[in-house]
């Protein structure tokens, strides 16, 4: 899918998982709505390359962020403000990101003068075009017109023993109480985010003869005022994206668009029919992250909480594909035990992303 191909071809920059659709759900609480993805975040990335965040573990259960309720046992984290690392415009206006390397250039179409320095999204007037063009068989692009700033978490173990304590009850309650039927290995605990105020996304793959793939951004008006304005491609195609979209009550919106995020990826897996289970953080590779997890009744499992003394740490290098993690890929019950344990994965700044799908498989 397009999302994909997106995620794939943005991972290994390194700088967390790509969404392919920032934007949140129209349906999250105007609070939730405002703010974004946020640390402290369980859920799902969807097909669509959406997150489709639960509960939040820094909110209390009463919160509008935890509008589904939340699991049993659950008790919120106490963070200070020392424990989140802020980097305001980490990605500095007009920045892209991509896989290859793409030229841009400023169209001006009403005045017919094609700016062929440097290109720029500010001044933003109307019929001002942005062309970005590549040579390369697969492109994935992020352009943040506005930015983008970062914020993550500084003690990554409070989070990871948060989850190796919980995941099981996670589970029960996601497929249980509110009957989602999540993979195991689809549930994410946000460690860090980055996000934009507006973005354009794009995944393509060039069959030209010609070797050249040629996109457009235009200046789109938006709001009820008519005063604001928003990057959007020509193309209708569904491998591009711009966003957001907004009301005129949202346009004073900043930085609730998740076009990254960082953290933990939850699993939990049986290391015998009658053995005792294990918890452990292990580096998975692409093969790990290339399927998505095996649906099971988990509320069914009781696993001891212990860390496994081989596999306590999240290395910033990205795994390389000979720490093999299978127990993902299971395909049926002697599969699993024979994999074994119940598993929390490396963060997934980690972790290559063909994740996305959630559901029973």
């Amino acid at each position: 899918s397009d999302s994909d191909l997106y995620s794939r071809l943005l991972f290994p920059k390194k700088q967390g998982y790509p969404l392919f659709h920032p934007q949140p759900f129209d349906d999250l609480p105007e609070p939730a709505r405002q703010t974004g993805t946020e640390i402290g975040d369980v859920g799902i990335v969807t097909q669509e390359g959406s997150f489709d965040p639960i509960f939040n573990i820094l909110r209390a259960k009463d919160d509008p962020s935890n509008r589904f309720g939340v699991p049993p046992a659950f008790e919120s984290v106490s963070l200070g403000p020392e424990d989140i690392a802020t980097r305001t415009l980490f990605h500095l206006p007009g920045s892209d990101i991509s896989n290859t390397t793409v030229v841009k250039k400023r169209i001006d179409v009403e005045a017919g003068i094609e700016d062929n320095v440097q290109y720029r999204f500010i001044p933003l007037g109307a019929g001002a075009v942005i062309e970005v063009s590549t040579n390369s068989k697969q492109t994935g692009l992020l352009l943040l017109p506005d930015g983008a700033s970062r914020w993550d978490l500084r003690q990554q173990k409070v989070f990871r023993d948060y989850a190796l304590k919980h995941a099981q009850n996670w589970y029960s309650f996601v497929n249980g109480d509110l009957g989602r039927m999540v993979g195991n290995g689809d549930l994410y605990l946000v460690t860090g985010v980055t996000k934009s105020t507006s973005w354009s996304v794009a995944a393509v793959e060039n069959h030209s003869r010609e070797g050249k793939v040629s996109l457009r951004l235009k200046a789109a008006q938006v709001g009820n005022a008519g005063a604001s304005r928003a990057w959007e491609w020509e193309s209708a195609s569904s491998s591009v994206g711009s966003g957001p979209r907004r009301n005129a009550r949202e346009e004073l919106w900043r930085d609730n668009q998740t076009v990254f995020l960082r953290g933990f990826k939850v699993a939990l897996r049986l290391m015998s029919l009658r053995r005792s289970k294990a918890v452990s953080i292990v580096n998975a590779n692409w093969s790990d992250m290339s399927s998505t997890g095996t649906f099971g009744f988990f509320s069914q499992l009781q696993p001891q909480i212990q860390s496994d003394r081989n596999a306590n740490s999240c290395s910033s290098n990205p795994p390389s594909t000979s720490s093999s993690v299978a127990s993902t890929q299971a395909s049926n019950l002697e599969d699993a035990t024979n994999v074994g344990r119940c598993t929390v994965h490396g963060s997934i700044a980690e972790i290559p992303p063909d994740l996305s799908p959630s559901g029973c498989h």
